[in-house]
């Protein structure tokens, strides 16, 4: 250790790690920034009376600004500008957001935790690097109202760094976390978008092009057999055989026709989970079918309701193969999913640019009172997703009742869904597992 006086010290990691210096800090009530310096990167640990109190990093899973624009939903330019304020008022920048309601103590102490634990990990895996302590602190920073127990976060630290050594399973929280804001950052490998889509994305896009141009596009003859597979499903009920690309977008549409080209590419997209991809698949093209159904049976947007439908799901497809990176139990791994696709699911519709109707289906199918922009879709995707699942989950009817019930409570018209006649909701039912059979053969 060289350089010490009052005011700064000056080290190497080789010599003393970030815990020892942590621990040093806490036990000598220090207030001052600990910045460490590895191989063009740097972390600075801010202090207040031996407490942490903000980290700041340049690494994108341990960037400040990344959390709370997940969080509050505000915008980098909102943050900048909530800052200007704050350092006119002389406030400390997480102060005046917790003090004017935009996020709550209890969220930003968790991100802090978070950031102080991601940092401190990241640094125990440093070969070598430099610190200095100094008593400098800027002024946005000094007085914040988060100070964390040191000690606590050192306990943790040693214990997840153990379990990463070990290979034991990961913290669910962190796993999770760390997700959302790759997601946010553009930090994360997401699937190409296959040049068919673009293709006809841009045919559907310019007003001069013809159906025939956007039937030219698709010269995939596999692709080609299973869109007609669907068309001839007995399910569509059509009165004569559909036998042309052309006639099947004239059945189903333009829009429904890019989505089935997206399922169809996403089907390939994790080679690790290929089973378990094919199941969701699966089910999301069973809720599309009967979404649409429901739909024309309700006079409502029959279209939409089958994109909703196909791409509810999303963010399970997705998250499987996020998490092949952590070390989860096969049941563990599901219960992530499970709890967390929705969201996951919602900023990767966000970060696509999909629209507000789809963002809301994927994001509140599990719970439509939460919805805003259009309840009734996310309704309808609700109620087909519940049916949709009667053929893994045996039991009677009364779910799917059960499920209507619950929607004509969301409803502004209370009786919104008994509009669907009973015969109907019977036969989808009934359908249900020639249905699954149907998308898994079109999954191929």
């Amino acid at each position: 250790m060289t350089g010490v006086d009052m005011q700064t010290m000056h080290g190497y990691l080789s010599f003393i790690s970030i815990l020892d210096l942590i621990q040093w800090a806490d036990n000598s009530k220090r207030t001052g920034t600990l910045v460490l310096s590895y191989d063009g990167l740097q972390k600075k640990f801010y202090f207040q009376d031996g407490k942490i109190i903000l980290v700041d990093s340049g690494l994108n899973d341990e960037l400040l600004d990344d959390f709370l624009m997940l969080e509050s939903h505000l915008s980098l330019q909102d943050l900048q500008e909530k800052n200007s304020i704050a350092d006119r008022l002389g406030l400390p920048f997480i102060g005046y957001l917790i003090s004017e309601n935009i996020i709550s103590k209890e969220i930003m102490k968790k991100i802090i935790r978070h950031i102080a634990l991601s940092a401190v990990l990241d640094v125990l895996k440093w070969q070598s690097g430099e610190f200095e302590f100094n008593s400098d602190i800027p002024s946005s920073v000094l007085h914040g109202p988060i100070k964390m127990d040191s000690s606590m976060l050192l306990m943790e630290s040693v214990n997840k760094f153990d379990e990463s050594r070990k290979g034991n399973t990961t913290d669910i929280s962190f796993v999770v976390d760390k997700l959302k804001n790759n997601i946010m950052t553009g930090n994360i490998d997401l699937p190409a978008v296959p040049d068919i889509i673009r293709q006809i994305q841009e045919k559907i896009e310019d007003p001069n092009a013809s159906i025939e141009k956007i039937v030219d596009c698709i010269n995939d003859q596999i692709l080609v057999a299973k869109i007609l597979r669907i068309c001839n499903s007995p399910y569509y009920k059509t009165a004569a055989k559909i036998s042309t690309i052309k006639e099947a977008v004239v059945l189903i549409g333009l829009k429904s026709l890019l989505s089935i080209v997206a399922v169809h590419a996403l089907s390939s997209f994790s080679p690790k989970n290929t089973g378990e991809v094919r199941m969701i698949l699966s089910h999301s093209l069973v809720c599309a079918m009967i979404a649409r159904q429901i739909a024309r049976d309700m006079s409502s947007d029959y279209e939409l309701a089958f994109i909703c439908g196909l791409l509810h799901d999303i963010g399970k497809t997705v998250m499987l193969d996020m998490l092949n990176d952590y070390t989860l139990p096969i049941k563990l791994r599901a219960k992530v999913v499970e709890e967390n696709h929705t969201e996951i699911g919602y900023l990767l519709a966000k970060k696509w640019n999909f629209g507000e109707d789809i963002q809301e289906c994927i994001r509140y199918h599990h719970s439509p009172s939460k919805a805003t922009t259009n309840r009734s879709m996310v309704e309808l995707v609700y109620l087909a997703n519940s049916m949709a699942h009667t053929s893994d989950q045996p039991g009677t009817n009364g779910e799917i009742f059960l499920s209507m019930a619950q929607c004509n409570r969301y409803s502004e018209s209370n009786s919104r869904y008994n509009e669907i006649e009973q015969d109907s909701i019977n036969e989808q039912i009934g359908q249900v597992k020639y249905m699954h059979k149907e998308a898994l053969d079109f999954l191929g």
